[in-house]
């Protein structure tokens, strides 16, 4: 794994983590954010898996 690579999974981890929390924060209703977040996992997984 390219260190390009593994930062970039840590900044997408951060991001996820962070969305999860403004989601909790709105009991899991807000739209947008719960779009963001499945984003931000599919595009985590995609880049996991190509690693």
């Amino acid at each position: 794994m390219h260190c390009d690579d593994k930062r970039t999974l840590f900044v997408l981890k951060e991001n996820i983590i962070m969305c999860f929390n403004e989601l909790k924060e709105t009991d899991f209703e807000d739209k947008n954010i719960l779009k963001q977040i499945n984003d931000l996992i599919e595009e985590y997984k995609a880049l996991k898996k190509s690693t």
